[in-house]
C-alpha cells in the first residue's frame, strides 16, 4: 500500500461520513473483507452489514472528521482520527478519538479494517 492509496481511502471515508452517505461507505470495501467496528465484535463480512452499520450516520449532524497518517507498510496503514458530531434527536455533542488500521487491495479497496476509539458525550 502506498501513502497516496491510504490517503485516498481515508478521504473517501471522511467524505462518506461527513456527507452521511452509507452507500459511499459500502464502496470503500472489496467483495471479500473483514470490518471490525470494535476489537470485541464479530467482523462485518458483507456489504449489507456495512450499509446497516452506517445507517447510524443518518442520526448525526454537524459532522467533522479529521485524520493523521501515522504509519504505512506494504500490508497496512495506521491513522489517528478524530470526529465530532451532534447526535439526533438528543442534540448531544459527541467527540471521538481513535485509531484505524486498514489493509487495502491493489484497487484501493479495504480488505481488512480495525478501529479502536474513545468517546466523550
Amino acid at each position: 500500500m502506498t501513502q497516496q492509496q491510504f490517503k485516498n481511502w481515508l478521504e473517501n471515508l471522511k467524505r462518506a461520513w461527513e456527507t452521511k452517505n452509507p452507500n459511499a461507505a459500502v464502496d470503500l470495501v472489496a467483495e471479500k473483507f473483514l470490518w471490525y467496528e470494535t476489537p470485541f465484535d464479530k467482523p462485518l463480512k458483507n456489504k449489507n452489514e456495512i450499509l446497516k452499520e452506517w445507517q447510524t450516520v443518518l442520526k448525526q449532524e454537524n459532522i467533522s472528521v479529521s485524520y493523521e497518517i501515522l504509519s504505512i507498510n506494504d500490508d497496512f496503514g495506521i491513522a489517528h482520527w478524530n470526529a465530532t458530531f451532534i447526535r439526533l434527536p438528543s442534540k448531544e455533542k459527541v467527540k471521538l478519538d481513535g485509531i484505524f488500521k486498514v489493509s487495502l487491495n491493489e484497487q484501493g479497496e479495504c480488505i481488512e479494517f480495525h478501529q479502536w476509539y474513545n468517546s466523550k458525550e
